[in-house]
């Protein structure tokens, strides 16, 4: 396993946890954090390893990133391969606050671990924790308490389960029904005028023939005669 950075995203054993739960995405659908786990617990490969053992780069620690990720919309390390299944197509991707407490416990403890193993490998000349630089080392820290802290953030928040991300878009709607509507508001879904259809371009090009229209009826053809 290598990496290349201080993130999960940046290492082999990120990249290889976030390829497995894509694999079992629904095409558009629902997905909880307990079913991206149990995937990964279940993979000899993606299993995380034992928090005492201090690793730098674990899927948990992937499946972390990967929470902030959605909650900041951004899908660009996500969805960038042509034919794979789309992590925003999820019509939602919610957390019970057991999972979440899963999650921050295990980064917590790999994080203790992990500095308590650099002390020990000081005593033999290997210092900030095997990395090649102390700067890496210092960073890669503070990369897992931020990631502790927005676990902690999520974990404040009402309820027993969390929506991690709600894809407004690719909500799945019955035919003559509004996405978004709570249960027990059926309104119908009102035809779209063909302005509302439009998409911005096919606008803006209306409108410059309109305005194209508008000269030729005055006269002008849109062309500036110069005369000698």
């Amino acid at each position: 396993m290598g990496c290349w950075g201080i993130t999960a995203f940046e290492s082999d054993a990120g990249l290889d946890a976030i390829s497995l739960i894509r694999k079992h995405l629904p095409e558009q659908g629902d997905v909880e954090l307990r079913q991206m786990l149990a995937w990964l617990k279940a993979d000899s490969w993606n299993a995380p390893p034992e928090v005492s053992e201090g690793v730098s780069h674990t899927s948990p620690m992937a499946v972390a990133e990967l929470i902030v990720k959605f909650q900041e919309k951004d899908f660009s390390a996500l969805d960038g391969i042509r034919g794979d299944k789309k992590f925003s197509s999820l019509s939602s991707f919610t957390a019970s606050k057991e999972s979440l407490q899963w999650v921050r416990e295990y980064l917590s403890e790999t994080l203790f671990y992990s500095r308590k193993c650099a002390k020990e490998q000081e005593k033999s000349g290997v210092l900030w924790g095997g990395w090649f630089q102390e700067r890496d080392w210092k960073h890669w820290q503070a990369h897992m308490e931020k990631l502790i802290g927005r676990m902690d953030e999520l974990l404040t928040r009402e309820g027993e389960t969390v929506a991690l991300w709600t894809g407004s878009i690719c909500q799945k709607v019955e035919p003559g029904k509004m996405a978004g509507k709570k249960e027990g508001e059926e309104r119908e879904n009102p035809h779209r005028s063909e302005e509302e259809s439009m998409t911005f371009f096919e606008r803006e090009l209306k409108k410059c023939l309109e305005r194209e229209r508008a000269f030729q009826n005055q006269g002008l053809s849109g062309i500036v005669v110069m005369e000698g």
